[in-house]
């Protein structure tokens, strides 16, 4: 259960940072409720990393939701929101541990959400990379743009697959702590696969921000190259490696 609340928690600031900022203030129930369980399960107050952790997101969200409204400090609210998400899925390392079988079920979705995520992920990417060599290649010749892809095109084209792979990767990575902690009894270890993972989802939520921060797409260029060239390790690269992740 306490598990869940933090999972419902963070899924609320992955919605609130792919959509809408002003929703992330739903996430401070579960947080809180995620703290009080963990307490009274354990018999003791602020006893585990765990609380403090809770108690940090719940500080974080709760400051940033007081400057939400103000434009001048939107990037910064954003970036305030991102790292309580981090906070949070590191805190389950430290909410317990579980074992039992397996569902099939959360394998198969676990799987098909990661795929997803890929395929939205290369077409942001490739219209990320289109959208800069374009920019380049157009004012070497300007007149050649009516026969080029428009730029407005390209950068229309790779925030909704961006927002959408985002989610997704964020839902996978989820599903596969959930995963873990069933199998070994820890949501995270130090496992190339794991540690490669968490790494591209931290790139990707920098992507995700400088996209939202209205700068222009060169400055994230090669923040997009390090989170996509970190995709693929941990896809191709990181099952060969070895570790308890069986792909």
């Amino acid at each position: 259960m306490v598990a869940a609340l933090v999972v419902l928690g963070a899924l609320i600031l992955v919605a609130s940072l792919v959509w809408d900022e002003r929703r992330a203030g739903w996430s401070l129930a579960p947080f809180f409720l995620a703290a009080l369980l963990h307490a009274y399960y354990s018999g003791q107050v602020l006893g585990s990393l765990f609380e403090v952790a809770m108690l940090l997101v719940i500080g974080l969200v709760g400051v940033a939701r007081g400057y939400a409204a103000r434009p001048r400090w939107r990037n910064w609210v954003r970036y305030a929101y991102a790292t309580a998400l981090f906070i949070s899925l590191l805190s389950l390392a430290f909410a317990g541990s579980s074992s039992g079988p397996l569902p099939w079920s959360l394998v198969v979705f676990h799987a098909g959400v990661l795929i997803l995520a890929y395929v939205s992920l290369t077409v942001a990417f490739l219209a990320s990379e289109s959208e800069r060599a374009q920019d380049r290649r157009l004012k070497r010749a300007p007149w050649r743009a009516l026969a080029s892809a428009p730029l407005m095109g390209l950068a229309r084209l790779e925030g909704p697959y961006l927002r959408a792979g985002y989610a997704l990767y964020t839902l996978g990575v989820l599903t596969g702590m959930a995963w873990a902690w069933r199998l070994w009894g820890r949501p995270l270890a130090w496992d190339v696969k794991e540690v490669s993972t968490l790494v591209t989802w931290v790139l990707l939520t920098l992507v995700l921000l400088e996209h939202g921060s209205g700068r222009p797409a060169r400055s994230r260029g090669w923040l997009w190259r390090a989170a996509y060239l970190a995709l693929v390790f941990g896809f191709f690269v990181a099952p060969l490696w070895g570790g308890r992740h069986p792909v």
